[in-house]
């Protein structure tokens, strides 16, 4: 991939309200269930409607947004049923793009995960003992650049794509965990475990540990998430 050229263009205005509405989803700025109102929407972000309504568009197909008939868009509902599914196709698309990384595992990669490995144990190390929405922010970042960088090294593009949509969908759900949780579990143990065997080439004991990551997080998020037939809504807005 290093002979593809990189580019330099500026991210149209679609791409631009795209990403900013998809921080804000992805951050409870936007609650699960809260109405997308394209009017109101193209006047904040100085758009037109046809924008407004191609970045909506394109946040249906990452389902992150739904439509509704005669109703307009409103922001994906969470629940624990969609979460389990989610990880479950988590465990599967993961550990066959972690086999086709490691099998391509090159100096390259190998300097790469050295780095976002440690810019991650950075940040986790001064959230001991804190409670900082920033680091918090900043953890989620470095994480999912930790967890990219295990795969980047696929070379099958569909999974690449379908890993990086059922994360950004898990982020959802982890950050509402974290919200009600303050005594999470010590994840810096299972990256360490997990950087360990990805840099020893153990396809297995890699796949085999992120799979047990992702079911802890499954755990966590069963725990602190609102039970059925309570508003999740609300839950994020009395976290927050």
């Amino acid at each position: 991939m290093d002979d593809e050229p990189h580019s330099t263009a500026k991210p149209t205005a679609i791409e631009t309200v795209q990403t900013e509405l998809k921080n804000r989803i992805l951050s409870f700025g936007l609650a699960p269930g809260e109405r997308l109102h394209v009017d109101n929407l193209r006047r904040e972000f100085d758009v037109s409607t046809a924008t407004m309504r191609e970045a909506l568009s394109r946040l249906l197909t990452d389902n992150l947004v739904v439509s509704e008939r005669q109703r307009g868009f409103f922001v994906r509902e969470l629940s624990l049923e969609d979460f389990r599914s989610i990880s479950e196709a988590r465990r599967m698309v993961e550990g066959g793009a972690i086999r086709g990384s490691l099998a391509n595992r090159n100096d390259q990669w190998e300097a790469q995960l050295f780095a976002a490995y440690r810019l991650l144990t950075l940040v986790e190390d001064r959230l001991v003992g804190v409670r900082d929405t920033e680091l918090i922010t900043e953890w989620h970042q470095r994480n999912a650049k930790f967890h990219d960088c295990l795969v980047q090294n696929c070379n099958n593009a569909w999974l690449i794509g379908f890993r990086r949509q059922l994360h950004d969908h898990s982020i959802r759900y982890h950050r509402l965990a974290l919200k009600n949780n303050r005594k999470h579990r010590d994840v810096r143990t299972e990256h360490a475990a997990i950087f360990n065997v990805a840099i020893e080439g153990d396809v297995e004991a890699c796949v085999r540990l992120v799979e047990d990551h992702i079911s802890a997080t499954v755990a966590d998020v069963e725990a602190y998430l609102p039970k059925a037939g309570e508003d999740f809504a609300e839950s994020v807005l009395r976290s927050a």
